[in-house]
């Protein structure tokens, strides 16, 4: 768990309680203020978790590469290939090549 996570569970909390205050007394400005305050604690909670996973991922990957390196590259290698014939499949394969127009 890091600080993202506990940072956007706070501010979640802390919205979640103006928001019930601003109801309460029938403030529309507080509610929605409180609103705003716990959806973006959410989206910090979210992405500090998304943080977490990512920071997992790149270390297996890491001793993949390290362990394999050979393999690795050739995956790397097939993986551009294959990006590269996709981004080339509506181009036109013959280039044209005009002759100059004689000079004068």
């Amino acid at each position: 768990m890091n600080e993202d996570m506990l940072e956007g569970g706070l501010r979640q909390g802390l919205g979640h309680a103006e928001h019930s205050i601003g109801d309460a007394v029938g403030d529309v400005e507080m509610s929605l203020h409180g609103r705003v305050q716990e959806l973006a604690g959410r989206v910090q909670s979210a992405y500090g978790q998304a943080k977490d996973t990512a920071a997992g991922t790149i270390g297996g990957v890491d001793a993949f590469v390290t362990e394999r390196p050979y393999l690795s590259a050739a995956i790397a290698a097939g993986v551009g290939l294959a990006f590269g014939f996709l981004l080339g499949l509506g181009r036109p394969k013959v280039i044209v090549v005009r002759p100059a127009a004689p000079r004068v």
